[in-house]
């Protein structure tokens, strides 16, 4: 017999209320029968949500050495092909995966790219639009999904050979589950902006500065008449702390300020034991760790760390990656995900990404 675990408990109370609702014959309702309906809502309920940070596809780095502008074409090109290796459109698959098996009904997506390739000079076409190749994955798998935020952050074009150039677009992006009739789903109010602090990469190149905006997005969410404010980011990865530490509280102040109880999700790139930095900033604004909160050993739980090309043995050796909570809303269970040998893609046998992923339980009371 299928073991019973608490998750699937939990599911299937909430799918019989989904039958409840999608079901019903639709009648003229008087104000009463609304009222009545209303109340046969469950007055505590759980709802999944999950974050992923899905990898860009090869890392960014090695641009800010060159020295010569020859230099940066020869690193750019090696990006690129970095990216191609790597493979999102077979990836997408394995990240499905994981999403489809558990269902989250908000997921916070970071390192969602768009990649455009064209003569140098010339007009660019979209090579790889992650968020596309994943939304239709999970199309495929009965999973449908459907944007309802974006915040976008890196933006940069660069010759990669002597004929050929590519655009990197960087964002972050809110979905829901898109199979959920409106009764029980509502999204409302999207809102994104980019971070004021934001770092600045000089090279040795006169002339050539990086820059690194990153932002947030919220959306607010009502589920079987509960509201709460969804909040999905990635902080600065690079340079100083006190940049992504600033991102940290501009953030923590703008969340502070929602009517609504609040879940965020995202890749802070703060450990657990950050605590004057962006994880000790948030905690220490109200937010509850989910993994810690339902009991996750806080010497495991790691969510990144896969080297570049995403073949090689395990390497997640550190815990970046959350789903935090705000007041009136209790984690019931954390789990990472994407992080065991059975999740690799096929048939290259790929790690769907770089960091795995967080899919948390979480009981409101209406």
């Amino acid at each position: 017999m299928p073991r019973i675990t608490r998750r699937v408990a939990l599911r299937a109370g909430l799918l019989t209320t989904v039958a409840a609702l999608s079901l019903t014959p639709v009648t003229t309702a008087s104000a009463d029968d609304a009222g009545r309906a209303a109340s046969d809502l469950p007055p505590i309920f759980s709802a999944d949500v999950a974050t992923y940070n899905l990898y860009l596809g090869a890392t960014l780095d090695p641009l800010f050495t060159a020295t010569t502008p020859e230099e940066l074409v020869r690193l750019a090109g090696e990006v690129y092909a970095g990216v191609e290796a790597t493979n999102f459109p077979e990836r997408a698959g394995a990240i499905a995966d994981q999403i489809a098996e558990h269902d989250p009904e908000v997921v916070g997506l970071q390192e969602v790219a768009l990649w455009e390739k064209g003569p140098l000079g010339g007009q660019l076409q979209v090579t790889y639009d992650f968020l596309d190749l994943l939304l239709d994955e999970l199309a495929e798998r009965g999973h449908p999904y459907r944007a309802v935020a974006t915040n976008w952050n890196f933006d940069g074009t660069l010759p990669i050979s002597a004929a050929e150039q590519a655009r990197f677009r960087d964002r972050d992006v809110i979905i829901v589950r898109a199979d959920l009739p409106r009764p029980l789903l509502q999204v409302t109010n999207p809102q994104s902006g980019t971070y004021a602090a934001v770092l600045q990469i000089p090279t040795a190149i006169p002339g050539v500065t990086f820059e690194s905006p990153r932002g947030w997005s919220t959306v607010d969410v009502r589920l079987l008449g509960a509201r709460f404010r969804f909040a999905n980011t990635h902080l600065e990865a690079s340079g100083p702390a006190a940049i992504r530490n600033a991102q940290a509280a501009e953030l923590a102040g703008l969340l502070d300020a929602s009517p609504l109880r609040t879940v965020l999700v995202g890749d802070l790139n703060s450990r657990p034991n950050d605590v004057a930095g962006a994880y000790g900033i948030l905690t220490g604004a109200g937010f509850a760790d989910a993994w810690l909160a339902t009991g996750g050993d806080p010497a495991t739980g790691f969510t990144a760390g896969q080297t570049a090309t995403l073949l090689d043995e395990n390497r997640l050796r550190s815990r970046i990656d959350y789903v935090l909570t705000g007041d009136g809303i209790r984690p019931l269970s954390a789990e990472v995900i994407g992080d065991e040998e059975a999740d690799r893609s096929q048939p290259t046998g790929f790690w769907p990404s770089d960091h795995a992923g967080v899919v948390a339980t979480l009981r409101f009371t209406r």
